[in-house]
């Protein structure tokens, strides 16, 4: 089976170092997508090890049984929120994990399936649901908001340059009209926009809409927030970011987790009795090499941030 033609994996060799495997560890991809970085996983662990792959993608939960069916016990693949890692965990009789990695970019099954919507470079439905039983599109975001929502979510998850115009631009057209596909959404932007309207800013714009739709932000703060106590001392937690949102989160959370105090500024003295939880591994994030970017362009904005348990 070819991984590729599911997602090639970024920063495969850098990832997995991170990861320290232990061969009879315990370890979670919470984002499994096309599997690249769950099989390097597999391949460190022995057969009293474990590894355990969830996605909220059902493609991706059926590519990934067929493709390691093999492996089982070894291999546990469900679907799930990775936010509700622990529901998995729990059904598996799995308390504590040595490992727990995030890969929170897009893979390029959802790129290329039209049909899902990811992608403004073709005409497809203005879908963006990572799970297909979701009843919240992009469409239905874009045709129920009003103005001021709509400013939020442009302003806040695409760091879109004045979204008030963009708002009002959509907000107008859709007191009429009814958006349904991305061919639509540029007729809209061209009336407004015209030529002006640049593919950076329609990158923008989805990028706000999947994070709207997908809740990704919240996603990512629960689950970082419950990798603290299942993570086993010295166990790592490994994320890979792909925009700031994402990357100040997590740069945010392992910061924060270091604190051996969190007392007020200016306190006489400590009383709030914290110890650190995290210490981080690399301070500054990793990026992928120029030869790497080049055989596989959508590595470049890729963020890689790691570190350890250090608590019991």
């Amino acid at each position: 089976m070819n991984t590729q033609r599911y997602h090639i994996p970024v920063l495969l060799k850098e990832t997995t170092d991170a990861l320290a495997i232990k061969p009879n560890g315990i370890y979670l991809d919470c984002t499994l997508g096309g599997g690249g970085h769950f099989l390097s996983l597999l391949n460190g662990l022995d057969s009293t090890g474990v590894a355990v792959g969830i996605d909220r993608d059902p493609d991706a939960v059926a590519w990934n049984r067929e493709r390691f069916h093999d492996y089982a016990p070894t291999v546990i693949i469900e679907q799930e929120r990775f936010s509700q890692f622990d529901r998995v965990l729990h059904k598996h009789h799995i308390s504590f994990l040595d490992g727990m990695l995030l890969d929170l970019g897009l893979s390029q099954h959802h790129i290329t399936e039209e049909q899902r919507g990811f992608s403004y470079m073709k005409n497809a439905p203005l879908d963006m649901r990572m799970d297909p039983t979701n009843p919240l599109t992009a469409a239905d975001i874009l045709n129920n908001s009003d103005s001021a929502e709509l400013t939020r979510i442009f302003g806040e998850y695409g760091e879109i340059q004045n979204p008030q115009r963009m708002a009002r631009t959509i907000a107008h057209y859709t007191n009429k009209n009814t958006l349904h596909t991305t061919d639509d959404l540029k007729e809209c932007l061209h009336r407004e926009y015209g030529p002006r309207l640049k593919i950076k800013m329609l990158a923008k714009l989805y990028q706000a809409l999947r994070i709207a739709v997908n809740d990704e932000l919240r996603e990512l703060k629960t689950c970082l927030g419950k990798s603290v106590k299942y993570l086993n001392k010295d166990g790592r937690l490994v994320v890979m970011a792909y925009h700031s949102l994402e990357d100040r989160i997590v740069k945010n959370f392992m910061r924060d987790m270091e604190k051996s105090c969190t007392c007020p500024p200016g306190a006489i003295m400590c009383t709030c009795g914290n110890t650190p939880k995290f210490k981080r591994v690399n301070r500054k994030a990793i990026k992928a090499s120029e030869q790497e970017i080049a055989a596989n362009p959508s590595a470049r904005p890729a963020r890689l941030r790691a570190a350890t348990r250090t608590g019991n």
